[in-house]
């Protein structure tokens, strides 16, 4: 997370257009942008010196059986993957905001994207050490899950929002709104929606698939990243801000769809549920003879149990002497 601070912080500095000349030739400092990018940054690492008040699992969780069956999935290269997915997410706005050299209105766009990922950032940051939510994979009893419990810490209670989610969707509306915003062709336009939310989405897909997050926590940290990062462009804008389009809609929902499936679809050792036992099991089987009425033959009975997603106990708890807690 510390990384990810510093990335936002370095590619507001990479637009140090943002001293640039205005109209009249004279030299305006948006020293304010400048503030708010360093202040937001500054208060997404602040909390990261407060100790965890509570490691208290949750009985319940905000979407039920819903968020409860993501307790069994656990992988280590989705959650690797998602992280390059993030990068991707930040680093392709930032790309076709610019061309290959950044001037004065590439240096303004830079510094407003800049701020609306920091301000992601910041707000991310508040609510996972407010809330104190344990991570899906506490709740996992598979080996390689405990492992990473116990090298992970305390951040297996930063599970409230998806700061991967937010950034990413944050990413996606910031950068699309600032393009849209300009005389960028419709083409290019239509291309930053979807490939933005394809991104995204599967940005916050894998972090589900991986065990990291449940899907109200990317859900929510989507909308609120997607909110973000509309605001703060729309708040510099030159008059009336850029309305969002039914065009721009309809791409942001293929890239929506499209980055469901592919993550979704996308082979991943290790990804889903850790219990690899059958669906559908028989137990108690009993053999004995039949007595009929013209002869004999053999009985066979026993129980069937099939496998219930809905009923995973959302209270399981890690045993007393487990690292992770």
């Amino acid at each position: 997370m510390r990384r990810l601070a510093a990335s936002t912080l370095a590619l507001a500095l990479l637009a140090t257009p943002a001293l640039a000349d205005d109209a009249t030739g004279e030299r305006r400092a948006d020293w304010l942008d400048g503030a708010i990018i360093a202040g937001a940054v500054a208060a997404s690492l602040a909390p990261m010196a407060l100790p965890l008040r509570d490691r208290a699992m949750w009985d319940t969780q905000l979407f039920g059986t819903v968020d409860g069956a993501v307790c069994d999935q656990f992988s280590r290269p989705a959650a690797q993957l998602s992280d390059l997915t993030l990068v991707a997410a930040i680093a392709a706005p930032a790309a076709y905001l610019t061309g290959a050299t950044i001037d004065d209105a590439d240096g303004d766009r830079l510094v407003i994207y800049g701020e609306a990922l920091a301000v992601d950032l910041a707000l991310a940051q508040v609510a996972k050490y407010a809330v104190h939510r344990p991570r899906p994979y506490l709740y996992n009893h598979g080996r390689d899950a405990a492992q990473y419990a116990a090298a992970a810490g305390d951040d297996g209670w930063r599970s409230f929002y998806s700061s991967h989610a937010a950034m990413s969707f944050g990413a996606a509306v910031a950068g699309a709104y600032l393009l849209s915003a300009s005389d960028a062709s419709p083409y290019a336009r239509a291309a930053a929606w979807a490939t933005g939310f394809a991104v995204a989405t599967a940005t916050a897909n894998l972090r589900v698939r991986a065990g990291l997050h449940f899907y109200s926590d990317v859900i929510l940290g989507g909308l609120i990243g997607s909110a973000v990062g509309y605001a703060v462009p729309a708040l510099h804008a030159q008059g009336k801000p850029y309305a969002v389009s039914r065009d721009d809609l309809a791409m942001a929902g293929v890239g929506v769809f499209a980055g469901a499936l592919i993550s979704e679809l996308v082979p991943l050792r290790g990804a889903g549920p850790t219990d690899h036992s059958p669906a559908v099991m028989v137990d108690r089987v009993h053999v004995g003879p039949l007595a009929l009425r013209d002869g004999g033959g053999v009985a066979i009975s026993g129980r069937v149990r099939s496998r219930s997603w809905a009923r995973v106990p959302l209270s399981r708890r890690p045993p007393s002497d487990d690292p992770a807690r």
